[in-house]
């Protein structure tokens, strides 16, 4: 294409220069015909010849300002392509991607070439999921199929949400952390609606979302305890009668003393159980 071009333009040169050159040839001949004119009058006859002076004059101005416009219209004209140039074009057309990604070819050379490359393209989108079928129809009829993976803005329309969910879920009911949850779907490959990769952060609100992450599981005799005056917020909170969150804000303020026990992926709090604490909490809670 760029070589037709260029013949095109060697062309269209071709005939501005034949309608320069019949320009040119009319203005010079006006010119002569002019000066014939005025040298031919009898010079007693002065009111004929300055007439003929003027004309004269006219001519050889407006032949003079069409060649200066001349000159100027060379100067605009494209130049011609050397025999180097014309094989250097070649070559690149038998080797697109060589092209494509060639240093000097910018953003704007990427779009010009997609746009003589490429004669239309198909988006299939499955459903409302981030799954999409891209057909590619190329110059001189040759179609490339791709699969597409587009941003969706909710979980929901994910593909196989429903396949993550229970993965998610069960990975919880073993006491598995938000981060650790995060850590497994980000090394199995799962992509989140308009972000790359999962963080602890996300699942806590998505197992919130579903209902599923407004606590954590309970422990109870399968955690490692120093003596038996050792439970768990939630075993201390069952046997007072209070909140779990209760006894939490209990430790939190130093009215209980306790340590942190590793359970699998889980890091659960044990608190030491003495009468003196239950009774003081007992009068604090309402």
């Amino acid at each position: 294409m760029s070589l037709q071009v260029a013949e095109d333009l060697e062309l269209e040169r071709q005939q501005l220069h034949e309608q320069w050159k019949q320009r040119l040839e009319r203005a010079g001949y006006e010119t002569a015909l002019a000066r014939r004119r005025y040298e031919a009058v009898d010079p007693q006859n002065r009111l004929v010849a300055r007439t003929l002076e003027r004309d004269w004059e006219a001519a050889l101005t407006a032949e003079q300002a069409l060649r200066a416009e001349h000159e100027r219209a060379l100067a605009r004209a494209p130049e011609r392509l050397t025999e180097e140039e014309k094989a250097t074009v070649r070559r690149l057309a038998s080797d697109i991607p060589a092209l494509w990604r060639a240093p000097t070819t910018t953003a704007r050379d990427h779009q010009a070439i997609a746009r003589l490359m490429l004669e239309r393209v198909v988006i299939l989108v499955h459903g409302e999921s981030e799954r999409a079928d891209l057909a590619c129809h190329w110059a001189g009829g040759v179609v490339t199929k791709h699969t597409l993976i587009r941003p969706v803005r909710r979980f929901e329309q994910l593909e196989h949400f429903d396949q993550m969910l229970a993965q998610i879920t069960e990975m919880r009911s073993q006491g598995a952390t938000a981060q650790c949850i995060a850590d497994r779907l980000n090394a199995e490959g799962w992509r989140p609606p308009k972000k790359h990769t999962f963080d602890a952060a996300m699942i806590r609100r998505l197992l919130q979302r579903r209902g599923l992450g407004t606590k954590r599981p309970i422990w109870s005799g399968n955690v490692p305890r120093i003596d038996e005056t050792e439970m768990t917020l939630q075993e201390l909170a069952d046997r007072l009668g209070a909140h779990r969150q209760t006894v939490y804000g209990w430790l939190r303020r130093g009215k209980l003393t306790g340590r942190l026990a590793q359970v699998g992926t889980q890091r659960i709090w044990l608190v030491k159980l003495t009468d003196t604490s239950v009774r003081t909490n007992n009068r604090e809670s309402p």
